[in-house]
């Protein structure tokens, strides 16, 4: 089955036009995660068309390589990446898991676990781009705390699945017919923003946080740390601190986090830290402030600067300096 004549989609939005392997792998990259591009099909057949929509915190984006491609970001940033196949078929795998998709099966790929992925050449994805941090404010608000975890994949057979994969490419539609008009005003594309958002955080499976609000002492440990953590983005923190301030030894607190589906308290603190500065670039880009990224990062209790930016890069698919930088 094939969704006829979507190559062309969000082509009044065009981000990336490419002819050669690097070139592609490396713009590419610079919105999604960095990966490695391996061209499977015959030389001059690559041909790669990338679109992108950007509303207020997610991203709308339609990317057709013209050839059979391996992409192998290795563990992902943060962010969740929906692949609502337009036309072609795509063999993926994510974690421990694997699927085959094509224009009856969306996939959901989750934040920082491996994936990687063969796209035939006839391949063309509609890909809604979310952070973690917007669908995290969304399911905490229903008592799930920790990452929230999708299934790998969604058929259309669902009738749930089915309306609003439909929805959400009439929605592309049009954006990419009236886009200039609904991106004039902001109110307007916060509402559509709000509609994916409702629902794709509908397609949610019972994430592995659930079952660490069945053990209240799991839950309580977890509460605390997060709650330091959060108190402290300016703090380098020692596992030891966080134990301390949560009652429990540092065993037991990376073995409360594991059980929660958490990455380690250091990893989850850093993600914090991170997150702070992130929000201290894009306010002073905001406001039209000039601000030094390095003392950014040394108030924020970064002291390598190399090691920060390699971080900052996987975490947000971009440097310092471009979250600075007018868009």
């Amino acid at each position: 089955m094939t969704i006829a004549a979507h190559t062309q989609l969000l082509d009044t939005f065009p981000l990336v036009r490419s002819q050669n392997v690097e070139d592609a792998r490396e713009r590419i990259g610079r919105f999604f995660s960095p990966h490695r591009l391996e061209l499977h099909g015959k030389p001059g057949q690559l041909d790669v068309a990338h679109n992108q929509v950007r509303l207020a915190r997610v991203s709308l984006n339609v990317l057709h390589y013209g050839a059979q491609v391996l992409i192998d970001p290795g563990e992902r940033g943060d962010f969740y990446m929906v692949q609502l196949p337009l036309s072609g078929s795509a063999q993926l795998a994510c974690g421990t898991e694997s699927v085959s998709v094509d224009p009856g099966v969306l996939s959901v790929l989750q934040p920082h676990i491996e994936s990687r992925m063969v796209w035939s050449g006839d391949c063309t994805m509609l890909l809604l781009q979310v952070p973690r941090s917007v669908v995290h404010e969304r399911t905490m608000a229903w008592g799930i705390d920790g990452t929230p975890r999708f299934a790998l994949a969604h058929s259309r057979q669902v009738p749930e699945v089915a309306a609003w994969w439909q929805a959400v490419l009439g929605l592309t539609r049009n954006i990419d017919r009236f886009g200039d008009q609904w991106l004039r005003h902001p109110a307007a594309y916060a509402a559509l923003e709000e509609f994916l958002l409702s629902a794709f955080t509908a397609l949610l499976s019972p994430p592995d946080a659930a079952r660490c609000l069945a053990n209240p002492g799991d839950a309580r440990c977890l509460r605390r740390a997060k709650e330091y953590i959060h108190a402290n983005p300016e703090r380098a923190l020692r596992c030891a601190d966080i134990a301390s301030h949560a009652c429990v030894s540092p065993r037991t607190l990376e073995a409360v986090f594991k059980r929660c589906g958490e990455v380690s308290p250091l990893a989850y603190a850093r993600r914090c830290r991170l997150q702070a500065v992130h929000e201290a670039l894009r306010l002073a880009r905001h406001e039209g402030r000039a601000v030094n990224v390095t003392e950014v990062a040394l108030s924020y209790g970064f002291l390598h600067m190399g090691r920060f930016a390699a971080q900052y890069r996987e975490q947000f698919a971009c440097s310092p300096s471009e979250t600075l930088r007018p868009h």
